[in-house]
This record gives structure tokens, C-alpha cells and sequence, in this order.
């Protein structure tokens, strides 16, 4: 391959490397070969390890190559996809403000459920995908919808929204899912992993309490800062929903927080040796004490185990919402699904109306 002429040398900048490439240097220091020779004044290549890195000898095909590795470096679609298949739409999805959303509530689950769309996916189109009315639908796709329905959702909602598909035509298919978690903790099972942690370092149970008593997300939890605690209640503000609680103190949590040695270098609460608690290792370590208590239960499954606990008590649902952070609506959901039905619940429906009976009687009385 005959020499560029203005670069007649062996001995290339990182600048010339890249022009005699035809590619930029960011995309050179990504997928080119090693340098020659680093100093600290300068970076060298070989330009013969930068022919046998360039395997095209015509030019054509050097410039082509060229155009593909910028558009990998840069993560530029080198095609459009059909208007109305699934890739288009999914392409529409991620170039939306709506794919960047922090708050997303099927953010990390999209991700990979999307991913396995796109690259599969790229000439069929949602109509013929999902015909309900012959009852034909792609199983694969079925399955990945299955695993994250707000995938699916998703997708026709931005289909909607350019006119690919007039209603989310997949809303009525009997899609394969994951059945809800429905685990509540014992009071028993509760003694027990406290039992077991005494052993561990006392973050762990000071999350735990929180956990408790607080009907908030595990991530919620790690976040919760000593300004946030005015020694009646926790103020925060939820990072999934962004929704701002006030949630009081239970006893016997204000007194373990009242006593407990705050940490000089950190405003969390929930620490370890003066630094904040990541999420994953918090995890693992409480299912090691849940199994050294052979308890099944998960951290996440206390938020739960609260929401019930107040329905127990008597708490109306506008009350438990007003601490767990849910709707109206959701509440409702959640404890039409969790709340057990058994017999305490019933004696105390039967106390409640012998209650009304008798202050019933008594009123009647006293207007006589």
C-alpha cells in the first residue's frame, strides 16, 4: 500500500495515526492497536502495526471501516430501522427524555427486557406481532413481555404516540408472570434474626428497626440522614415516587435512635465504620443472618410485613399511605392482597360491633 504522501514517516503522532486511519482519536484509543512508545511528552505509533491493524488495503474500504468504528465509539445507529417495527419503536423509546427518567419505575428492568427486543427484532412489526384476534403472537416476544409487562406497555405507548398502533393491542393476552411476593413477618421470625444479628455490627439492626417501623424501601432506608430525624419523626423524600413523608417515630425505634453513637464522618444513619452502607452489601449481609436464623423472609418484605401490621392495628388506609408513600389506590391493593384474613382480624371485627352495640344501647338510655 503506497505511503500517504504527507505522511511519509514510520513513526506517527497520535493526531497523524488518526489522519492516516481516517478515524478520530478518540475511536484510535478505544479499538486501535497499542502505541509504539509512551512518554511523557508524547505518544508514538507504528505506522506498519497500523497497517496490519487497517486489514483493508483500498482506501474505500479503509474509510468505510473507518465510518463503522466512529459510529461504534460514538454509539450512532449505523441504519434506520423500518418505521412501525419493534426496533424502531424501541430506538424511538431511547432517544426519549422518558428512557433517561431517574424516577423510571421500570427503568433497569426495560433495559435488558428493550435489548433483547431490538437486536431480535428488527422487520416485524407490533401489528403483526400481537394479532389477539387469530390469537397468534410471537412466543418468544410473549415470554420477554411476560417478564417485564411494563415493557410491553412501554413500547405501545410510544407506538401510540407516532400512530404506528391506535390501542396497546397486547393488554388483553394471558401473559406468563411472576406472582407477587406475599411473605409477612412473623413476630416470631422478628425476635429471631434480631437474635442473630446481635453478633454483627449494630448498623444492621439499626436498618432493621427502620425497616420495622418506618414501611419504607430498603434503598430508602441507607439514605436516611441524622438532619432528616428531628427525634418525633424522619422526614424524606422517596426516591422512586420523589413523594415527601413525614413518617413518626415508633417507640421503640425513637429510643434505639435517641441511643445510638452517631457516626463523626457520615450524616447517615444506618453506618459502617463511619461511611454509608451500600445497598448490595447491605443485602448480603442480611441474608446471612436470615439464614443463620433460618428465616426465608427479605429485607423488602418488612415494608409489607408494616403496612399490615397498621391495617391490624386499625389504621385506616389514608393512614398507611400517609407513611408507606403509596396511593390511595395502591394501598388498597396491597392490602386486599397481603392482609390475612384470620381469626384475630375477625375477633376484633366482633369486638368492634359488640363495642357499637353496646355505646348503642347506652344511648338509647340516656335519650330516655
Amino acid at each position: 500500500m503506497p505511503l500517504p504522501i504527507n505522511v511519509p514517516k514510520r513513526g506517527l503522532s497520535k493526531e497523524e495515526a488518526a489522519e492516516y486511519c481516517g478515524v478520530s482519536e478518540a475511536t484510535l484509543g478505544r479499538h486501535g492497536p497499542a502505541p509504539a512508545k509512551i512518554t511523557k511528552r508524547k505518544i508514538v505509533y507504528d505506522r506498519r502495526v497500523l497497517d496490519r491493524w487497517l486489514v483493508p488495503d483500498d482506501l474505500a474500504a479503509r474509510i468505510t471501516m473507518a465510518e463503522q468504528l466512529n459510529a461504534a465509539a460514538d454509539r450512532v445507529p449505523l441504519a434506520e430501522f423500518a418505521r412501525g417495527s419493534i426496533a424502531w419503536v424501541i430506538q424511538r423509546y431511547r432517544d426519549s427524555d422518558q428512557y433517561d427518567a431517574p424516577q423510571s419505575r421500570h427503568h433497569s428492568v426495560l433495559q435488558s427486557v428493550l435489548a433483547g427486543y431490538r437486536g431480535a427484532w428488527s422487520r416485524p412489526t407490533l401489528h403483526l406481532v400481537y394479532a389477539p384476534r387469530g390469537g397468534r403472537f410471537h412466543r418468544d416476544l410473549c415470554e420477554a413481555a411476560s417478564a417485564a409487562p411494563g415493557g410491553r406497555g412501554t413500547l405501545f405507548g410510544i407506538a401510540r404516540y407516532y400512530g404506528i398502533v391506535t390501542t396497546d393491542e397486547a393488554a388483553g393476552l394471558r401473559l406468563k408472570t411472576t406472582p407477587p411476593r406475599d411473605r409477612i413477618w412473623t413476630d416470631e421470625e422478628v425476635a429471631r434474626w434480631l437474635d442473630a444479628a446481635a453478633g454483627e455490627d449494630p448498623h444492621m439492626s439499626t436498618a432493621f428497626l427502620l425497616l420495622q417501623y418506618s414501611a419504607q424501601r430498603p434503598g430508602d432506608v441507607l439514605k436516611m440522614t441524622w438532619p432528616q430525624y428531628s427525634g418525633s419523626a424522619i422526614r424524606l423524600r422517596q426516591q422512586k415516587t420523589g413523594a415527601l413523608l413525614d413518617v413518626p417515630a415508633q417507640p421503640v425505634l425513637r429510643d434505639h435512635l435517641d441511643g445510638l453513637a452517631r457516626s463523626p464522618t457520615s450524616l447517615t444513619i444506618v453506618t459502617y465504620r463511619g461511611r454509608p452502607v451500600k445497598y448490595l452489601r447491605f443485602n448480603e449481609r442480611f441474608r446471612r443472618i436470615a439464614e443463620r436464623a433460618q428465616i426465608d423472609a427479605q429485607a423488602r418484605d418488612l415494608r409489607r410485613t408494616a403496612m399490615v401490621r397498621m391495617a391490624e392495628a386499625g389504621a385506616t388506609v389514608p393512614q398507611i399511605a400517609s407513611v408507606s408513600g403509596h396511593s390511595i389506590e395502591a394501598t388498597q391493593r396491597i392490602l386486599e392482597t397481603y392482609l390475612p384474613r384470620n381469626r384475630d382480624l375477625a375477633e376484633i371485627a366482633i369486638t368492634r360491633l359488640a363495642q357499637y352495640k353496646k355505646r348503642s344501647e347506652s344511648n338509647a338510655l340516656d335519650k330516655k
